[in-house]
């Protein structure tokens, strides 16, 4: 008599164990996976519309003084803690820092403010004023808050230095330095400054 070869109920049953084990196994590590690269891939995003911003934040700036024989600070330009001025001393290394950098600038004939306010969630605004600097109305948004409510974000500092700058390293000599300093994804902080090239 031949003896039946088949499968057993208990092979079917270790079968479906080690299956069902390999799977759970497989599941983890994709869980894993997508927790680790979409954080990563979302602060990636962040710092790179940070630096888009900050670019944008530079070419505004240079409007600051536009138009207008013989700008100075305060008068043109100024820095603002809220909305408190921060002095800023005619000496050579002075610094004024704050969270609002509003300017004037002479477009055809007409007199413009605009300005910066940096928000304390990390954002950075587009502002308008009125021609004496006051009546600050945040406009756009250049720069978003971290979308994660466990990151702990520094707001963005604004700061003003008097010392002798050049626009990328060469022509006209300026005599105000504003740098942008915002915190990234790493926790570092990135110093991104331009020349006041109309105050001289």
């Amino acid at each position: 008599m031949n003896k039946q070869h088949g499968i057993s109920l208990i092979s079917l049953l270790i079968g479906l164990l080690i299956s069902s084990i390999t799977l759970i196994g497989m599941m983890m590590i994709f869980r894993n996976t997508i927790q680790t690269t979409v954080p990563a891939s979302e602060s990636s995003r962040s710092d790179g519309e940070r630096v888009s911003a900050l670019l944008s934040s530079h070419m505004l700036l240079q409007d600051a003084g536009f138009g207008i024989t013989d700008a100075a600070y305060n008068t043109h330009l100024r820095i603002l803690n809220d909305d408190t001025l921060v002095a800023l001393d005619a000496l050579s290394g002075s610094i004024a820092t704050g969270n609002t950098i509003v300017w004037l600038s002479d477009i055809a004939g007409s007199i413009q403010c605009n300005g910066l306010r940096a928000d304390t969630s990390g954002g950075l605004w587009r502002v308008s004023c009125d021609n004496t600097m006051g009546n600050i109305t945040p406009n756009t948004r250049l720069v978003l808050p971290s979308q994660y409510s466990t990151d702990d974000v520094e707001p963005i500092t604004i700061v003003a230095t008097r010392a002798p700058c050049w626009p990328f390293g060469i022509g006209v000599e300026g005599s105000i330095k504003i740098t942008l300093v915002v915190q990234n994804s790493t926790e570092h902080f990135i110093d991104s400054s331009t020349c006041m090239v109309n105050f001289v």
